[in-house]
């Protein structure tokens, strides 16, 4: 038996050495491997990698290079490099904060064969507020796809997943979007979460939601929701994907607005409203009172 360590970085210098040593500090009965992705980082992420890949050969495997493959290619090359029988996926800004949590959720895992996946709680660390806080504040439950789908539940860091459940069929799409991978694998078998607090999730300006275009971001939030629906059972109302898409867009749809690339903003508005007519002229209502509001007190 062997547990996989799947961790994908790029220009992560400030945060590389955290997430490493919250791995290598794991204690487990079992065989362990470390996989690194690392894609060709202009900054000092690859030499950090490198220590540690020569510091710990017997467990850590490196990938990098030739060149930059972009974060979806990189992503899926690292899980596939992948060879234990359960995985865990820890980004290069993100860190465990317990030695315990693999072998903690190994053991539920081995108890219970019928999971497919077990996700904990971890601590947010906001550089942009200076705050820290739980990621949530949720009970231990099983989780359903609607719960995966209706917000973020868990930190990417907590999971342990169990890989015989995933099949080839997973690999025809792009699943660097990990909410896919969530819900695929509920298709599978059941996924358990619980309230430790076992890693810490960063948030900030360096993360990808928060540095993206706002545009480009929903537009690829509808890529991966369109993925998603090809996944879900049949019957299962996708109302929640429409509403995921939309409050992407109309995100877009202000931020364009206020940088005047109204060509965007037009397009941004345009998928609003194909994705929820009421809602968007609700908000539209609001953004136009708001504008008359300031007009007349000026």
């Amino acid at each position: 038996m062997k547990v996989s360590v799947c961790i994908i970085t790029y220009n992560h210098e400030q945060y590389i050495d955290a997430c490493l040593q919250g791995a290598v500090s794991q204690q487990l009965n079992c065989d362990y491997e470390i996989v690194i992705g690392e894609d060709m980082s202009t900054d000092g992420t690859l030499e950090i990698c490198r220590k540690y890949a020569a510091a710990y050969p017997d467990i850590i495997k490196l990938i990098s290079g030739p060149v930059n493959v972009g974060m979806t290619k990189n992503g899926l090359r690292t899980f596939a490099a992948c060879t234990g029988d359960y995985l865990a996926i820890c980004e290069g800004d993100d860190f465990w904060i317990d030695p315990h949590k693999l072998q903690r959720q190994l053991d539920f895992m081995l108890a219970n064969p019928e999971y497919s996946m077990i996700a904990e709680n971890g601590l947010v660390i906001d550089s942009i507020k200076n705050t820290e806080y739980p990621f949530n504040n949720i009970e231990e439950r099983d989780l359903e796809i609607h719960h995966l789908l209706s917000k973020r539940q868990f930190p990417t860091a907590s999971v342990l997943i169990r890989r015989s459940m995933l099949d080839q069929s997973l690999f025809n799409y792009e699943f660097t979007a990990d909410t896919f991978l969530w819900c695929f694998l509920a298709r599978k078998g059941k996924i358990r979460y619980i309230p430790v607090m076992s890693s810490v999730y960063r948030r900030g300006l360096h993360g990808i939601v928060k540095s993206a275009d706002k545009m480009e971001w929903a537009l690829l939030m509808e890529k991966w929701n369109n993925d998603i629906a090809q996944i879900l059972p049949k019957g299962f109302d996708q109302e929640v994907l429409r509403r995921r898409n939309f409050t992407e867009y109309l995100k877009a749809f202000f931020f364009c607005l206020n940088k005047r690339d109204f060509k965007r903003a037009s397009i941004s508005l345009k998928k609003c409203f194909k994705y929820q007519p009421f809602k968007t002229t609700q908000a539209l209502s609001r953004f136009i009172l708001r504008k008359v509001k300031v007009s007349t007190r000026t």
